[in-house]
């Protein structure tokens, strides 16, 4: 990374979160930095920093945040001309996955993989349906557990099964996986000690990484880790996001059923 960034210290991560209240439905917006505040909070050393191409952040909120696990980049701006984000992109290289950036910057974040010196083939953009639902509709969600199942938080010993079938698992992944479960809330459901069902809040602040085990699939139990994790976040004042990717056909039509809306596309932008 070059030096012509500046950092945003963690003293000032609220006024650039607040930046983007108007938008706390939408990703990498309000409920994105709420998280790294989250995060910050629990652990000062928290691998993760937020930079700004210069002090126009303040007015701007043109922002790149770097996680080290899973080398994520998270980014924004406010402005209509992404000139300040593409600067601030071009101080990292290719190898970092931007990550869960809506499709209005789809543009910028492109042409930041295109100016590194990759082809259009080099590079891959998977593209995800933003849904939501509202806090009210919710906390509405029956979350009557059926006989035999538990429900309780995830631990870091979880990571390496939940990254095992996670289909967008990646090397190293397990540390990403190992990253959100330790600073954010989590949904495992068990049958016995048997971990057999999940959902996880990832970066966004939104629901993520939702599976369930082959032997426990077909009883309603993803539905159920969903509902539960939602109405955490409700109860918590968060918005109610999730991103599912676009040939998720059965996920997708489960979360409609469950109420939510589609209000964006997210994307995932990475080297292959």
């Amino acid at each position: 990374m070059q030096s012509k960034l500046i950092e945003i210290p963690f003293e000032k991560w609220a006024q650039l979160r607040d930046l983007y209240l108007h938008q706390k439905d939408r990703s990498s917006c309000y409920n994105t930095i709420q998280i790294f505040i989250d995060w910050y909070e629990q652990d000062s050393n928290v691998p993760l920093k937020i930079y700004a191409p210069n002090d126009k952040w303040v007015t701007d909120g043109t922002y790149v945040a770097h996680l080290i696990p899973g080398n994520h980049l998270y980014c924004n701006t406010l402005n209509k001309d992404f000139s300040g984000l593409l600067e601030a992109m071009k101080c990292f290289d290719n190898s970092k996955t931007v990550a869960g950036f809506q499709e209005r910057i789809l543009p910028a974040v492109e042409k930041f993989f295109i100016d590194s010196g990759l082809s259009s083939q080099q590079f891959l953009s998977v593209g995800t349906t933003w849904v939501r639902i509202s806090r009210e509709d919710a906390l509405k969600f029956d979350t009557e557990l059926p006989e035999n199942i538990t429900v309780r938080e995830l631990d870091e010993t979880h990571a390496e099964q939940v990254n095992a079938v996670w289909p967008h698992r990646s090397e190293g992944s397990v540390n990403l996986v190992r990253h959100l479960i330790k600073y954010n809330n989590s949904v495992g459901l068990f049958e016995g000690d048997k971990l057999v069902a999940w959902c996880l809040i990832v970066a966004l602040g939104a629901l993520g990484l939702l599976q369930v085990e082959e032997t426990h699939k077909r009883r309603g139990l993803g539905k159920l880790a969903t509902k539960i994790m939602a109405k955490h976040l409700a109860q918590k004042g968060v918005e109610v996001t999730a991103a599912i990717v676009f040939e998720n056909s059965p996920s997708l039509c489960m979360f409609k059923q469950l109420g939510f809306k589609a209000i964006d596309n997210v994307y995932w932008s990475f080297k292959v």
